[in-house]
């Protein structure tokens, strides 16, 4: 199930399954840069927010610096998975510049999508803690696209 705060500032998503339970939520959009760039050029976009996991038992959060190079951040990789809602082979995959912040997206025959959201603090730290959020591959991923486009509007 996809929430998204009132001001635009959270975007939770939940998933449960019987007993077992998964979530993901970026929250406070702590710094905002947009370059000034002319548009034929490389633009680099930054966003830093907090991003936080939890699922039975499992709690993680870390603050993280994602950079939008030209449009290819995490809405545009979200949106893409939206656009290919019939389904794909092998596992796709975004990251933030710095490594500490990613999602792999794996096609499933019942017409969703299990998305592997994973954090790191630093590529120094010798953890990742990682959660499955699973979601319906057409509307439901196309909302989720929406929520991230707006929450990492800059």
């Amino acid at each position: 199930m996809l929430q998204i705060s009132e001001d635009g500032s959270a975007v939770a998503l939940r998933w449960s399954n019987g007993g077992r339970h998964a979530q993901i939520e970026l929250t406070s959009p702590k710094l905002r840069y947009h370059d000034p760039s002319p548009a034929r050029l490389a633009i680099n976009d930054m966003v830093e927010y907090t991003v936080a996991l939890s699922g039975n038992g499992l709690s993680a959060e870390v603050l993280v610096l994602s950079l939008d190079k030209a449009g290819h951040g995490l809405p545009a990789f979200v949106e893409e998975l939206a656009e290919d809602f019939r389904g794909w082979d092998g596992t796709r995959m975004w990251e933030n510049a710095d490594h500490d912040f990613g999602v792999e997206a794996e096609w499933t025959t019942r017409g969703h999508v299990d998305l592997r959201w994973w954090i790191t603090p630093s590529i120094y730290d010798k953890w990742t803690a990682s959660v499955v959020v699973q979601v319906e591959a057409g509307a439901e991923m196309s909302g989720l696209a929406h929520a991230l486009a707006s929450f990492f509007a800059i």
